[in-house]
């Protein structure tokens, strides 16, 4: 089948596929509105419709609690009235609900369940006719923040800097630490952002990580976000500036007024449909981490840093616990307890401050919160397996396009990553044209984190 897919995307050139892309799109009109603004028109929209019916009362939520009778005549109604009705995934729902729909108007949003998830409102099925107001025992109540970590590799001060540390780099740093495609942007934050806007509503707060940028279509006085430069973590200002995403990564638990419970996102992770907070947390708090099913061990012949990493990461667990560990992680938003990292850097405080001294990746470093920190989590009893679904597009691949292409088409997973792994500098203009198509298309609406044009 890999071969069919090579064979496929040699005979159509990037640009056919993204032209089939273009004439498959299910999207019947774009809007210039806000994913909140088009939220609110939506409200609005199906109280008007709801409005000779008392029971059938939308909060300012944009949900209708109702009995299963209930729902299935507002069903019927929205239905015979240019609606669009979908059923809601089991993990979007609350335990409190038996059953979950979505309803959307039609010319909005086509019959993409993605977008109708986005904006639309929800009928919840409950036993009783009230809105359930106590959380269920199996619900995990927060709050969850979100952190990224983000670079502007564009910025020419950061660009001297960095070529000036390339040129001072020892023979710690791996050959690929510096390359041109660890540091590249095609905006990618800002279609992350309008995921977790889409897709988790829930989110508490989020932390934006960077090296004093800022990138200029965000919405600085949003309230939900806060910039944090790389001074206001690291425990020694002395290693900065850094290029290590292991390094900062490495401390990112010292960013004040973090909550206890947190989501890391890399900013070529995307969400992919409606999400609520039990899949990162359990009920009790515990984080879920996403096991792959590869061998670390398999892949560390190959040099890369994320390897090298996960070898040093299993040389401290043995020393620590006396436990091997063997499996790698899924490139995906990581589930952290606060307080797990800190025990980390409290017990390994050496091995952590070399991580955090290295300015590129190194033979030294530790991969703190994408790895680590679930290993640890679980030998403490902190963290247990999750099931997220995911989808992984390598952007240097041959097939790359055509996997666009069919993830577009299909039924979209909870979690996506769209990863640039090192490659020749003539093959990332390319890449940033595939990228910012597909995103284009998966998440068309603004979100509230982005500057008024």
């Amino acid at each position: 089948m890999a071969g069919l897919r090579g064979s496929l995307a040699r005979i159509l050139p990037d640009i056919g596929w993204r032209k089939i892309m273009d004439l498959s799109d299910r999207l019947p009109r774009r809007s210039a509105a806000t994913i909140g603004q088009l939220r609110d028109q939506e409200i609005a929209k199906f109280r008007n419709l709801c409005s000779g019916l008392e029971w059938a009362a939308i909060n300012e939520s944009g949900v209708i609690y109702s009995t299963p009778s209930e729902s299935a005549q507002l069903r019927n109604l929205f239905h015979h009235s240019d609606a669009t009705v979908h059923a809601l995934n089991r993990s979007a729902i609350s335990a409190n609900v038996l059953r979950g729909w979505v309803i959307v108007s039609r010319d909005l949003a086509g019959r993409r369940r993605d977008l109708a998830e986005a904006v639309g409102i929800r009928i919840l099925e409950v036993g009783s006719k009230s809105e359930p107001l106590e959380p269920n025992a199996l619900d995990f109540p927060g709050p969850v923040d979100l952190v990224y970590t983000w670079v502007d590799a564009a910025d020419s001060e950061w660009r001297k800097n960095r070529n000036r540390a390339v040129r001072e780099q020892d023979e710690e740093a791996l050959p690929t630490a510096s390359d041109e495609a660890r540091y590249t942007s095609n905006d990618e934050l800002k279609y992350s952002l309008r995921s977790v806007e889409s897709f988790l509503p829930w989110v508490n707060h989020i932390y934006l990580v960077t090296a004093g940028q800022v990138p200029t279509w965000l919405n600085v006085d949003h309230p939900k976000m806060t910039l944090v430069s790389h001074e206001d973590i690291f425990s020694a200002v002395s290693d900065l500036p850094t290029f290590n995403s292991h390094a900062i990564e490495s401390q990112i638990h010292h960013i004040p007024s973090l909550a206890e419970h947190f989501v890391y996102v890399n900013d070529d992770v995307f969400f992919g449909r409606e999400l609520r907070p039990e899949t990162f947390f359990t009920a009790a708090g515990l984080a879920r981490y996403q096991v792959s099913d590869r061998l670390f061990l398999t892949d560390a012949i190959n040099g890369l840093p994320v390897n090298v990493a996960a070898q040093n990461n299993a040389d401290l667990l043995r020393r620590r616990f006396g436990a091997i560990a063997t499996l790698k992680f899924k490139h995906v938003a990581h589930a952290l307890r606060k307080s797990v990292l800190e025990q980390i850097e409290a017990e390994n405080s050496d091995a952590v401050a070399m991580t955090a001294s290295a300015r590129f990746r190194s033979h030294t470093d530790l991969s703190v919160p994408s790895s680590l920190a679930h290993h640890y989590g679980a030998l403490l009893g902190k963290a247990v397996p999750g099931c997220a679904t995911y989808k992984y597009i390598d952007l240097g691949s041959a097939q790359a396009q055509v996997e666009l292409a069919k993830t577009f088409w299909s039924d979209r997973q909870q979690m996506m990553c769209l990863n640039q792994v090192s490659g020749p500098i003539s093959d990332l203009g390319r890449q940033m044209k595939m990228a910012v198509h597909f995103l284009e298309k998966m998440y068309p609406w603004q979100s509230s984190f982005e500057r008024d044009n």
